[in-house]
């Protein structure tokens, strides 16, 4: 489990983050939800301890603190919203940046699992491309397969691992959206866990265990789909009329706008 507990930041004298406090079990997929601006990629860096805070997080009961890079580096793999490659480096090479294992005595192993997170997100064949010729999208899906690469196997020495993915699907047509969703809630079902920021809150409610809506640097509410999205926290979050609905089978929420045309 991911346990935030008081967290605070500050960015450039700015209070982004207020004593938010929130659990990401194993096994479950908990989303990261709010408008622009409301310290999503703050708490998102926060536990993944890329940025400095105060108050505590810790991964399995390890203050993230005290581990030792290379330790967090084996609990965790971060998916960022944005990533600049300057030199040209091949998807094969990006990709084998993620891997732990040793490559030069293991060899086949490496080659194994680079081939198959690249299967995974759909980029089969794409080994051997440069980087910078891809489209947004696919390699948003490369940054992914690195971060898979990196923590492979869910469970670890008894320990769950974690994927930590700011804005997963935000260049991704619809089909990749879906394949991407999968993939992540097929990690969770291996035992691991993942914390994924989000948008689209329809696609939230098919796939998330939980949700965490934030508001100005707090949470606003934490709990299943069904539980936070109520039409006066989404009104009272995203400042604008909304009116949640349920799908026929009436289990997974749905949000529509009610300002258009108005």
């Amino acid at each position: 489990m991911i346990r935030a507990s008081n967290i605070s930041v500050r960015l450039s004298g700015k209070q982004v983050l207020h004593g938010i406090s929130f659990e990401a079990p194993a096994g479950q997929l908990t989303a990261i939800v709010g408008p622009n601006g409301c310290g999503k990629t703050t708490t998102m860096r926060a536990i993944a301890g890329e940025t400095h805070y105060e108050g505590n997080v810790s991964i399995n009961g390890h203050d993230i603190a005290r581990l030792k890079p290379w330790e967090l580096a084996l609990k965790r793999a971060v998916l960022p919203q944005a990533t600049v490659i300057s030199f040209p480096f091949t998807v094969r090479e990006i990709v084998r940046m993620g891997l732990a294992v040793g490559g030069a005595d293991r060899p086949e192993e490496v080659e194994r699992i680079a081939r198959d997170a690249l299967e995974a997100v759909d980029l089969a064949g794409f080994s051997g491309r440069f980087y910078q010729e891809l489209s947004g999208g696919e390699q948003q899906r490369v940054q992914l397969a690195r971060a898979l690469c990196q923590i492979w196997d869910p469970l670890e020495n008894g320990e769950p691992a974690f994927l930590l993915l700011d804005e997963p699907v935000s260049s991704l047509d619809i089909r990749h959206q879906l394949t991407i969703m999968k993939l992540a809630r097929d990690f969770c079902s291996r035992g691991g866990g993942v914390v994924a920021i989000m948008h689209d809150l329809n696609l939230t409610a098919m796939f998330a265990d939980q949700m965490v809506m934030m508001r100005g640097g707090r949470v606003e509410a934490a709990g299943s789909p069904k539980d936070v999205m109520t039409d006066e926290v989404m009104e009272s979050v995203f400042g604008c009329p909304m009116r949640v609905n349920t799908t026929p089978s009436g289990t997974v929420p749905f949000v529509l706008p009610h300002t258009a045309g108005a």
